[in-house]
């Protein structure tokens, strides 16, 4: 299979030509054939040998125009001039069904040259969890990169332990990140950061006029972008984990899931992430990182920003100034839809942030919370003895839920939340079955959490949150 290379047109210095290293014994984990489908990819070539052996590095060194990106990075605050793809491979672009590029990328495909000495492989479990997590948003409506295949390598890595190998084969229209801008912006490269913005506009904002193809521009359309996307992820408990700046997408897209975890019981200060010893990327945090990590981007867009230093930065500031305001709309109305309010510009103090303290209050479950209100504002009989069934404190709740006695005038009614997320435990459970040889959790859940199926397919078990022994408390990068 031959893919376009769009990025080897781009200034040689933004990447490095590398094929990826074979491995010994690859198969399929998972396949996500509908995704396939709308790639325009023939089922029986991927299902091949041959698709196979090209997904896995093992096809010849002459069938690939694969390229490692290098950008820089703010991670965890503390700015690194050269990161870039130390364990993925980028390896060309196709026309999806709806004309749109998307590039193909494999994560776990060996060493490159911005590896840092490590081994440029991935074990078995962070491959699972971006495969089945990734999907899910999507399922959910969050933008994200997607995820079309699971691959066993057939050989073992070394992280805390022994471990089977794995590739992701992930798909996005780009894969471009904030820190792709920071590394030719540290070089005071103009050249490099034209080209960057130029792909930037043609992926993900091909509908700007090129007159408005401006670094100006460029900043306003991704900061709405991203204060829509956290806006999401607050909306369903989701906590990305590692929001470095080289981690942020200029497309708006949710990019890089390592140790990234969905609220159980609920806390505002939730941290999973086993490296954020700090909790800076903790659950209330991600509105305020996203926002600094905006105003990174927009001192990486200076050197070709036009007009004088104090211009550019008055310009910048007041295009960062919506950030704010947009983030509180969207997390508004999402908030205000889940509970079936109706939305004005004081209902999240009023009544939403209320709601969530007493969540945290009671250690009650963020999303079967909001579905038991759902089902008992619906009265839907088969949803409430569901997540009454998944949910054991649900009695407080109720009691909670009828003595708030919201003001009628502000009810809307319409109302409508997820019953599924992954929870930690299940993927953890579907990483252990694969490491064992198995791939059926993985399967179940891939179905579990893209598929939505209806009331009657689904049981307490599926939805509930986690055991006391069970709750995974900390999740890890894999790298």
């Amino acid at each position: 299979m031959k893919l376009k290379q769009s990025y080897q047109r781009l200034p040689e210095q933004l990447y490095h030509r590398c094929a990826p290293s074979p491995v010994s014994a690859p198969h399929f984990l998972a396949i996500n054939e509908l995704l396939g489908e709308q790639l325009g990819l023939n089922h029986e070539w991927m299902l091949s040998r041959e698709g196979l052996d090209f997904f896995s590095g093992n096809a010849k060194s002459t069938d690939y125009a694969s390229v490692a990106t290098v950008y820089a990075g703010f991670q965890f605050g503390q700015y690194n001039p050269q990161l870039g793809d130390g364990r993925a491979l980028l390896l060309g672009e196709t026309e999806d069904s709806d004309g749109q590029i998307q590039e193909i990328q494999l994560k776990g495909a060996g060493p490159t040259p911005y590896s840092r000495g490590g081994d440029g492989r991935s074990a078995l479990g962070p491959v699972i969890r971006e495969y089945l997590v990734s999907e899910a948003m999507h399922a959910l409506g969050v933008p994200t990169t997607r995820a079309l295949m699971a691959l066993r390598t057939g050989d073992t890595v070394i992280r805390d332990r022994l471990q089977p190998g794995g590739i992701l084969v992930r798909v996005a229209p780009s894969h471009l990140r904030f820190g792709s801008f920071q590394f030719a912006a540290a070089r005071q490269d103009e050249e490099a950061l034209n080209a960057l913005m130029a792909l930037a506009f043609a992926r993900h904002y091909p509908q700007v006029a090129a007159e408005l193809q401006t670094p100006q521009h460029l900043l306003k359309l991704v900061t709405e972008r991203t204060a829509q996307l956290v806006a999401k992820w607050m909306s369903i408990g989701f906590i990305h984990g590692v929001m470095n700046t080289d981690n942020m997408s200029i497309g708006g897209l949710t990019l890089d899931y390592g140790p990234c975890a969905f609220q159980d019981t609920f806390a505002w200060q939730q941290v999973f992430s086993s490296i954020d010893t700090g909790g800076r990327y903790r659950y209330a945090q991600q509105p305020n990182i996203a926002l600094w990590n905006l105003a990174r981007l927009a001192e990486a867009l200076l050197p070709i920003w036009p007009g004088s230093d104090d211009h550019k930065v008055a310009e910048a500031e007041a295009i960062l100034s919506t950030f704010e305001p947009t983030f509180e709309t969207h997390r508004n109305s999402l908030f205000a839809a889940k509970l079936g309010l109706r939305e004005d510009h004081s209902v999240y103090q009023s009544t939403i942030e209320p709601f969530l303290n007493f969540l945290e209050e009671q250690s009650l479950d963020f999303t079967l919370s909001f579905a038991l209100i759902e089902a008992l504002s619906k009265d839907d009989r088969d949803r409430l003895h569901l997540v009454r069934s998944a949910l054991p404190q649900h009695a407080r709740l109720e009691r909670y839920w009828n003595e708030a006695a919201f003001d009628q005038g502000r009810w809307q009614g319409d109302i409508s939340n997820p019953l599924i997320i992954p929870r930690n435990h299940q993927i953890e459970a579907a990483i252990k079955s694969a490491e064992q040889d198995s791939d059926a959790e993985t399967s179940r859940l891939f179905r579990l959490y893209t598929a939505r199926p209806s009331l009657q397919d689904l049981s307490a078990e599926d939805l509930r949150g986690p055991e006391p022994g069970e709750w995974l408390g900390r999740t890890f990068c894999g790298t």
